[in-house]
């Protein structure tokens, strides 16, 4: 029975999601002549639009319901996950698709166990997996990103006092540097080359990378512009800082290794521990999984695990 209702729920679910697409299809798309931020969603003009593929107009209605839904601020802050991370999704794709492998987990959990309760856990599982890889994937790319910052630093000082402009510097960084840097800059270049000021498309490139340290070059990039000075010799003072910086934050990682890893394999062990005897005796830990008892006890364990690991993470987690 909860198998029949659960897959009904799923096709439901599924159901409304293609009915809003069909629906949105059926609106007329609107022209805009006027480039907005570059590689935000643009519209498309009716004469291009019939060249599009079927695909394309699925994902810009899909996009367009989607924003409508959840609200323009919400839609912006999960595209700007998504960039972080390098993925080439909408936050929203990310969203539907999170809820429909989690689904399709529960379903399968259900139908391997026959247990709601442990296919329940297990798609609560796979629903915080895949979003814990988007957060391994952006903290991955914004350390890629702060390594290459010394170097990036040194190649934008030796062009100025070769006596290329910042655009110019721009243009060298985005060939000769690899990602995330180069994009980063090479979108900026492609920003200013579209009649974008160049201390907007450098405030939205701060805002798109997320770091204080790069936070501190725009900033006296923007101050330099209005109130003069040797750009160079600032951007030296600041490389100096931001590796002073790396260094303190590799010492510090190497002293709390020791109680990050503590965390982690105390975040795990109970889990494993409970995965391991229902393997082992499926029946001395049904009762914890049928009864309601046991399904109360599981979920304040659940949410007493959350909450260890989150203070032992703020506790190793030190800012520099």
């Amino acid at each position: 029975m909860i198998f029949i209702i659960s897959l009904f729920c799923a096709f439901l679910f599924f159901f409304i999601l293609f009915f809003l697409l069909g629906h949105a299809l059926k609106k007329k798309q609107v022209v805009s002549e006027r480039l907005q931020q570059y590689a935000d969603y643009l519209d498309v003009k009716e004469t291009e639009e019939e060249q599009i593929s079927t695909g394309q107009k699925l994902r810009r209605a899909f996009r367009k319901r989607m924003r409508r839904v959840g609200g323009r601020k919400t839609a912006s802050k999960l595209d700007l996950m998504m960039h972080r991370a390098g993925l080439p999704l909408l936050g929203f794709e990310m969203v539907v698709i999170s809820f429909g492998v989690s689904i399709l987990a529960f379903l399968m959990a259900l139908l391997v166990t026959g247990e709601g309760g442990a296919a329940l856990l297990f798609a609560l599982f796979v629903f915080l997996f895949q979003w814990g890889y988007v957060k391994y994937r952006i903290d991955k790319r914004l350390k890629a990103f702060l390594y290459q910052m010394a170097d990036c630093l040194t190649l934008i000082s030796n062009s100025l006092r070769a006596g290329f402009s910042f655009l110019q510097t721009i243009e060298i960084i985005s060939k000769e540097m690899k990602p995330p840097v180069s994009t980063e800059f090479a979108r900026v270049l492609r920003e200013t080359n579209l009649g974008k000021p160049l201390d907007r498309a450098l405030t939205e490139m701060d805002r798109r990378v997320g770091s204080p340290d790069f936070s501190l070059i725009v900033t006296a990039v923007l101050i330099q512009q209005q109130v003069g000075g040797n750009l160079a010799d600032i951007i030296d003072i600041i490389r100096d800082t931001i590796l002073d910086r790396i260094r303190l934050r590799g010492e510090i990682k190497t002293l709390t290794a020791q109680g990050r890893m503590a965390g982690m394999i105390l975040a795990a062990l109970p889990i494993a521990m409970g995965l391991f005897m229902y393997i082992m005796s499926p029946e001395y830990m049904r009762p914890l999984l049928t009864t309601r008892l046991g399904q109360i006890a599981i979920g304040v364990a659940l949410l007493m695990e959350v909450i260890g690991f989150y203070i032992i993470h703020k506790i190793v987690d030190i800012k520099v």
